[in-house]
């Protein structure tokens, strides 16, 4: 019987502390991915600033936008689109724009600052473009959820010139 209760109780303490560090690691800093920031590289000048622990980065002469803004880019210069995002949820950004106009040159999701190494701490995606040809576009992120619907869309107007 001594042995039950010790096994119980061993099993209780494993179930409590696997509870504790599931709700530990819920508890992170949760914020909105409906906000976002564009920058185009219109200079070789940047500096690097921190705005509600989203980190954007802006140029000399950058045009910025939000979401349903224009954006004015320059053939052949960068531009970039950073938009909230926590790829540990199963949702993920998909962009879809004129591949005459623009092309993707990079994406990569940045962590928010961790300094508790919890799992699920959020960021943001940053995407980069590049200007290809004169003309104008339509940049739409679609925010995709694991059943693959679309949750939520930020779309942005680019010219190029």
């Amino acid at each position: 019987m001594m042995d039950r209760e010790r096994a119980f109780v061993f099993y209780m303490m494993i179930a409590l502390l696997t509870l504790a560090i599931v709700i530990a690691g819920c508890t992170s800093s949760i914020t909105s991915n409906n906000t976002s920031s564009v920058t185009s590289n219109n200079t070789s000048r940047a500096s690097t600033q921190k705005s509600e622990n989203v980190t954007i980065t802006t140029t000399t002469n950058a045009t910025k936008a939000t979401h349903g803004e224009p954006i004015s880019a320059v053939q052949g210069q960068n531009l970039t689109v950073t938009l909230r995002s926590n790829p540990s949820t199963g949702y993920h950004w998909e962009p879809h724009f004129d591949r005459v106009v623009l092309s993707l040159t990079d994406s990569v999701y940045v962590s928010d600052p961790n300094p508790h190494n919890l799992v699920g701490v959020p960021g943001s995606q940053v995407f980069t473009f590049q200007g290809l040809a004169k003309g104008t576009t339509t940049i739409t992120f679609d925010n995709v959820s694991p059943s693959q619907s679309v949750t939520e869309q930020m779309v942005y107007k680019v010219t190029v010139t």
